[in-house]
């Protein structure tokens, strides 16, 4: 050990990560508002107040949270609802949802006050409670020993955190009446954003719950495999899909349609670069599924196969967004995402400006059936608009 280095005192800490929150924000307000010069005076006020904050405040605070507001209140500034600051945490989650992964046990559950629990609605393939031998209808009413019993998801979700790797211990009231205490981990779960399924008369159904990571591969592989089972035309569901990724998007536009334009992005400087597809196409009659929660690609998508006469559109007036986002890592490990373009149909529609896509055939779906589609329990059978779907294919 060296005997002559000193070590570093507290004060001489808290310094350093002053110093440090205070270059991550001059770093973000130099990217969102242009560089030093046009905003310098706001960033020396702001350095006063900060310094002021720890002269004079006479409470306890988080500096980390006091960083974290003011970089958000930065990005709000622009009046973007698309652009927004995260924090490394929430970086770290955004990263798990773009890949189509969460961390968790792999259900999807509701209250069910009549037995008291929380009911499994779903189970994700390959996730840990599939391995646990968990199943659809089966009742957690214990987590680690403690009730659930009154309690919503969210506090659920809330028992259930923990670190990747750790167990939970779940009591379940099972189908048949018995009572079982299983072990099941949390762990990255991935949740396929692709199903499908041949309806009568050789229709193949393919939904697609976002355009994030393995989508296009997912889709692509449903229609071929619903080609190889028959099918004859085609019913693409993107209700309730927030969107995703540009390049997962024109993978499947570009499989599906001929020749020709398929997105044009539209930079600040007005300059626009448009991506086409081949020659190769899917020829056969389709329709597209969409609502008011189609977001973003989802709407594009519906909005592109229509154009090109490819597609007939049934539901509700969707969204309407029209900006592309970047994702800037900043130095403290949080990130700004932020608008840096603006997309166009083929006929040079800014979907945002013309208030989302309206479909050709207007349908709406009730606040409960549209909760019920969510979690994957209405049936086909009272899904007015896939039914009308079905009667126009």
């Amino acid at each position: 050990m060296d005997k002559n280095r000193r070590p570093i005192s507290p004060l001489t800490l808290i310094l350093i990560t002053s110093a440090s929150t205070c270059i991550v924000l001059l770093l973000v307000f130099w990217y969102v508002f242009g560089g030093f010069g046009r905003n310098i005076a706001a960033m020396r006020e702001y350095a006063a107040l900060l310094n002021k904050i720890d002269e004079t405040y006479i409470g306890e605070y988080d500096p980390s949270e006091v960083a974290a507001s003011a970089l958000r209140a930065a990005v709000d500034a622009l009046d973007d609802r698309w652009s927004y600051y995260m924090t490394p945490d929430e970086f770290a989650q955004y990263l798990n949802e773009t890949n189509n992964q969460f961390a968790g046990i792999g259900v999807g559950v509701a209250a069910n006050s009549e037995k008291g629990g929380m009911e499994i609605m779903s189970v994700y393939a390959g996730s840990p409670a599939e391995k646990a031998g968990i199943s659809v209808g089966d009742i957690i009413t214990e987590v680690d020993g403690k009730s659930v019993e009154g309690l919503d998801v969210d506090d659920l979700r809330l028992m259930l955190a923990r670190k990747i790797g750790d167990t939970a211990s779940l009591t379940l009231l099972r189908t048949d009446g018995s009572v079982e205490a299983v072990a099941v981990a949390y762990e990255l779960v991935f949740t396929d954003p692709v199903s499908f399924r041949m309806l009568e008369n050789n229709i193949g159904y393919v939904r697609i719950v976002n355009f994030e990571r393995g989508a296009s591969e997912g889709f692509i592989a449903a229609v071929e495999d619903l080609i190889g089972q028959g099918a004859k035309s085609f019913i693409y569901d993107v209700r309730c899909n927030r969107g995703g990724r540009v390049i997962e998007m024109t993978d499947i536009l570009d499989f599906l349609l001929p020749e020709g334009e398929i997105f044009i992005s539209v930079d600040k400087s007005g300059k626009e670069e448009i991506t086409t597809s081949d020659a190769s196409m899917v020829d056969m009659p389709a329709i597209v599924l969409v609502d008011r929660h189609s977001y973003s690609a989802a709407e594009y998508f519906a909005a592109t196969l229509s154009e090109y006469n490819y597609a007939i559109t049934v539901g509700e007036q969707t969204t309407g967004k029209s900006r592309s986002q970047r994702t800037e890592i900043l130095p403290g490990g949080g990130a700004l995402h932020i608008s840096t373009s603006q997309y166009l149909t083929k006929n040079r529609v800014a979907l945002f400006d013309a208030g989302g896509f309206t479909p050709d055939y207007q349908l709406s779906l009730s606040d409960e059936e549209l909760s019920m589609l969510l979690s994957g329990n209405l049936d086909m059978a009272d899904d007015a608009q896939l039914q009308l779907a079905i009667e126009l294919s």
